[in-house]
């Protein structure tokens, strides 16, 4: 009998297409809601829907890097299968639009419903890291105007 929700393998193959927002956003159930940790980060916070997850959080990442330089490597899963709870251990890369690396790991905790969609996120992002590229490359960006 297959398990009741996603395994491992299949976890891995949706995360690793995180920065396909299209073909992501098809994981997710319609009530998504997700929770990106951190108190004093900027882009910390809960959100009802994937667009206002991409509206609060990853269309500003987004608007500081080289899209076609972004990979997505998944690290490790745990969890799936038997399990509604799943932790997913990525890192990425990119070179931002000024010129500099964007190396970040950060951890997901999902639930899925019961259809296989993830329903519930929480995220540990590397706040620092991306709070530091966000003011120098939003900076830029307001120079420019």
């Amino acid at each position: 009998m297959a398990p009741p929700y996603p395994t491992t393998y299949q976890i891995e193959e949706m995360f690793s297409n995180r920065s396909n927002a299209n073909l992501f956003n098809s994981y997710l159930a319609e009530n998504f809601e997700v929770t990106v940790v951190g108190k004093d980060f900027t882009l910390g916070g809960k959100h009802k829907s994937m667009q206002a997850f991409h509206d609060g959080t990853y269309g500003r990442i987004s608007a500081i890097l080289n899209m076609d330089t972004v990979s997505v490597e998944v690290v490790r899963v745990i969890g799936g299968g038997e399990s509604s709870w799943a932790a997913v251990e990525t890192f990425g890369t990119a070179i931002t639009k000024s010129n500099k690396p964007f190396n970040i790991e950060y951890v997901d905790l999902v639930r899925f419903n019961s259809q296989g969609k993830i329903a519930q996120m929480k995220e540990f992002l590397d706040n620092g890291h991306i709070q530091n590229h966000l003011e120098e490359n939003e900076g830029q960006q307001q120079q420019a105007k």
